[in-house]
């Protein structure tokens, strides 16, 4: 509600001022993620201007907010994009140490910079995409599509004891990257995200008030960006995550479909 408010506050702001949003502006990635094996040369990823009005994209590679320096680059660093027009972004490693045991996750910036207008009164943005960039040693065990069902899982207490907490730790050398995540049918959303090569998450329950075990939905993203099919696991209380059972949630059929 206070973000509705201050959108129409600003809205309101613009037109007594009698500014003017810039129209057709859009600049898209091919992508939601970039993978970057070990033996490869190099990855890429298309970058298409679908508006009206030409753009200068700039591109860079950083390892988080405020860490811009890294061991990968992007090229072309900046480039003009006419309408319509589509260019190729490629990213390469140059030098420096990297896990090979575990893959390393970078972000891939690209801004969209509009011509600056001939007209007056015209508020003009840079629009900055932000996606995931992951370099992928060779000889990682298993596979990435398999990561997800090697995830272990417990309800624990919270701090001081109060309340309950869902852990989730991966053991594998990939990251799993949740795009749902659901307590006892629904009962509790969580915002879930990423859970890095042997590494664990927490996320705080009100679904129950104390560590019992719960029913666990969720999906994840594959390496094309693509959210996999809805699994479940029967998560037992504990104080460290273990392995479970993952079941494959059938879809329900399609209306008209034969049942």
């Amino acid at each position: 509600m206070c973000s509705n408010n201050r959108f129409r506050w600003a809205l309101a702001v613009l037109l007594t001022l009698g500014l003017q949003w810039p129209a057709g502006a859009g600049v898209m990635l091919g992508g939601t993620r970039v993978i970057l094996g070990e033996k490869d040369r190099e990855a890429s990823i298309p970058v298409k201007n679908t508006g009206v009005s030409p753009y200068v994209v700039q591109s860079w590679i950083d390892a988080g907010e405020g860490r811009n320096k890294t061991p990968l680059l992007v090229t072309p660093p900046l480039s003009r994009l006419d309408p319509g027009m589509e260019n190729i972004l490629r990213i390469m490693r140059t030098t420096g140490e990297l896990p090979s045991d575990r893959e390393s996750v970078f972000w891939l910036n690209v801004k969209e910079i509009p011509e600056k207008s001939r007209d007056e009164n015209v508020l003009q943005i840079a629009v900055r995409s932000r996606i995931k960039v992951f370099y992928r040693p060779s000889g990682l065990q298993g596979k990435s599509d398999q990561s997800r069902g090697q995830l272990r899982w417990a309800v624990s207490a919270g701090a001081q004891g109060q309340g309950a907490v869902l852990k989730i730790a991966n053991p594998t050398g990939y990251h799993v990257t949740f795009t749902a995540l659901n307590v006892n049918n629904g009962q509790q959303l969580i915002n879930a995200d990423m859970v890095p090569p042997f590494g664990e998450v927490a996320y705080p329950l009100s679904a129950v008030k104390a560590p019992q075990a719960v029913q666990v939905g969720y999906t994840t993203l594959n390496d094309y960006g693509g959210e996999t099919p809805e699994e479940r696991v029967q998560v037992p209380a504990g104080a460290e995550p273990v392995a479970v059972t993952v079941e494959t949630v059938t879809p329900p059929p399609a209306d008209g479909a034969k049942r």
